[in-house]
Formats: structure tokens, sequence, C-alpha cells
């Protein structure tokens, strides 16, 4: 497609399928190599390192769980060891086929340290070569969505609980943390930024989010739309890219416009 990632070497943890496998695929298609992380879907990490090798690339994939720190920084000293670096991360491994029934610490231990632990196994190469890019995946699921009940509340309706979200408190979080990363290791050209996907018609969306609940977040985006996986590429081909060489810190919001900041 383009040569904007011509010897790079991409880490994507989450990558054997959905959007992660997308970005797998762009990335590669724009010149990179790929390191692909996953644990509980590996096995369908061999479909993604196929199409990768056919456009004639480089693909590593290695079962790990970013859960555990150590097992983070064997990943990158393996991909550094086969493909010769790492140029940009993409943090983009988070619970959503398992979030209906996954605890706080559950969704704590992945969705935010998930990207710490992956982030501190390359930050330190990136920091000796003086440049890198991480890009966290987030959520609009981090703001809230518009979806308020019409309905009128009983008077003697039982007070609702106000149990954080596990899935979209960790998203928030890890816009704070992007920021905070950003501040961190901007002295040396290393960029932090965060993606903020919408209704994405990932496998998992579909197995996870109710039909009425993708019509209605549809109906409310300006675009009358869902994303594809596809869709998502784009923006993170740009933040790996030198076409965003002085952006740090940022959260990119794409979401068929359902969530405007400003």
């Amino acid at each position: 497609m383009d040569d904007r990632l011509q010897g790079k070497v991409c880490l994507i943890t989450g990558a054997a399928q959905g959007i992660g496998a997308a970005y797998a695929r762009r990335m590669a298609a724009s010149g990179a190599d790929i390191g692909i992380v996953d644990l509980t879907r590996i096995d369908q990490a061999a479909t993604v390192v196929a199409d990768i090798e056919a456009m004639g690339r480089r693909a590593v994939a290695i079962k790990a769980d970013v859960t555990k720190a150590d097992e983070m920084d064997a990943v990158a000293a393996e991909v550094i060891g086969k493909l010769g670096g790492i140029d940009c991360l993409v943090n983009n491994a988070a619970l959503m086929f398992d979030q209906l029934t996954a605890s706080w610490d559950d969704f704590l231990a992945v969705n935010f340290m998930g990207v710490v632990n992956a982030s501190n196994a390359v930050v330190p190469h990136m920091w000796e070569r003086h440049r890198g890019s991480i890009v966290n995946i987030s959520s609009t699921a981090a703001f809230p969505l518009p979806l308020n009940d019409p309905s009128p509340i009983p008077e003697d309706a039982p007070a609702p609980r106000v149990d954080p979200s596990g899935y979209g408190l960790t998203k928030w979080m890890l816009i704070h943390h992007t920021r905070q990363m950003a501040r961190s290791l901007g002295g040396r050209n290393i960029r932090v930024n965060a993606v903020c996907p919408g209704v994405t018609m990932s496998p998992a969306t579909k197995a996870v989010v109710p039909g009425m609940i993708v019509d209605a977040l549809a109906n409310a985006a300006a675009l009358r739309s869902t994303l594809e996986p596809e869709d998502m590429t784009g923006i993170v081909l740009f933040l790996a890219s030198d076409d965003s060489s002085k952006m740090t810190g940022q959260t990119i919001i794409n979401d068929a416009g359902t969530v405007f900041a400003g």
C-alpha cells in the first residue's frame, strides 16, 4: 500500500485476530516487520503470519501473557533478537470476549497493567536508540455513551448500584497514563499516543455486545455507522510512522462521530 514503515519493526499485543490482526496486516503492507503477541488465541496467529510473509515481510508470533512482566521482557528480547529491534509498540491486548465475566482485578491486570508491562519491556530499547512510538488502544467506552433509557423511573424503583465499569474505567486510565508516559519519555524522542475506537465489529464485539446496543450506538453516531477493524488501521499506521513525528500525549477518537472531544 505504501512504504511509510519501511525498515521498521512493530510489536502488537493481542494481534492474533480481530482488530489487532488488522493492525498487523496494515502495518506489514506499509513495510514493517511484525511481532505478534497473544495468549488464548495464539493458534489463530498462523494465518496472520502467513499473510504478512506473503507480502515479503517478516513476522514472529509469540504466546505470552501481558499480565506477566517477565514474559513481556522475554517477548521484547525475542523480537529484538529475531527482527532486529522494536520501533513501535501497539498496546492492543484487552479483555473483550471475557468482559461479561471478568472481575475488576482481571480488567486492571490485562487492560491497564498489561500496557504497563509491555511498555516497560520495550522502553529501555527505545530509550537507548533515542526513538520509538507507543500506541495505546483505549476506547470510547472511557467516556459516558449516549444510551440513556428514556423510560420514566417508577417512584418505588430501587436505587441502582454505582460499581465501576471495569472495561470503561481501565480504558480511561489508559488516557491518563498515555499523557504521563509522553511526558516521561519525550526527552528521548519516544512518542506515546492513545486511540479510542468506537464500536468496531470485530469477532469479540459480535460475541459480547448485544445487537440492540450496537444499533443504538450506530444510530447515535453522526455518520450513523459502526466501524470495521480496517477502519482503525490508518490511524495506528499514522501514529507509528514519521508522519506523526511531532505528535505525543494525544488521544484520537475514531467512532463515526459518537463522542466529540474539545
